[in-house]
């Protein structure tokens, strides 16, 4: 049977693509990585993961469905990958192993709903000083045009908001979500 394995992967390979089964949890030990969709030839970021992190394209995991998510290096990384029929023998084996899966399972879903609250609460400006708290080193490690992706910006709009001067802005509506 299949365990673990750290592996060396350069930018820009991909972890995940699109249409293809999703096999395993990653554990991001070094780099970054980003999520996105293609539409309309477009990419469109949907998260971003730096050290420390585990991901997967959740819905397909757990589905065993296809999966219509990228996952791509944006650095040089290490990746711990560990395959799915490993996480269901440890699973059955030791129930203990489900409090694991049940934290990432959690912040995963907390992640995803103060995203879709950001959309839904904040205006372009404030989206982006909210991005810069949640990655604080973000704009040193990931190129803009990346990060105006993510909040559905375009990158001329992302270069005037960082350009002014804004008042305070209470990202905290966002937290309490």
């Amino acid at each position: 049977m299949a365990e673990a394995t750290l592996s060396a992967v350069p930018n820009e390979a991909f972890l995940i693509k699109e249409n293809t089964p999703v096999t395993g949890l990653y554990f991001l030990q070094k780099g970054m990585v980003r999520s996105f969709y293609t539409k309309d030839h477009r990419e469109i970021n949907t998260e971003f993961f730096f050290e420390n992190n585990f991901f997967t394209a959740l819905a397909g995991f757990l589905t065993g469905e296809k999966t219509r998510l990228n996952f791509q290096c944006l650095e040089d990384c290490e990746v711990v990958t560990i395959p799915k029929t490993a996480i269901d023998r440890l699973l059955n084996r030791d129930n203990k192993w489900y409090r694991l899966t049940h934290k990432i399972l959690e912040e995963e879903f907390i992640k995803k709903c103060r995203r879709e609250s950001s959309f839904l609460l904040h205006n372009a400006a404030e989206r982006y000083f909210y991005f810069l708290s949640r990655f604080p080193k973000a704009e040193t490690r990931i190129p803009l045009f990346h990060i105006a992706s993510y909040l559905g910006l375009s990158p001329e709009t992302l270069s005037r908001i960082r350009t002014k001067r804004i008042g305070q802005i209470d990202i905290g509506q966002v937290d309490k979500i």
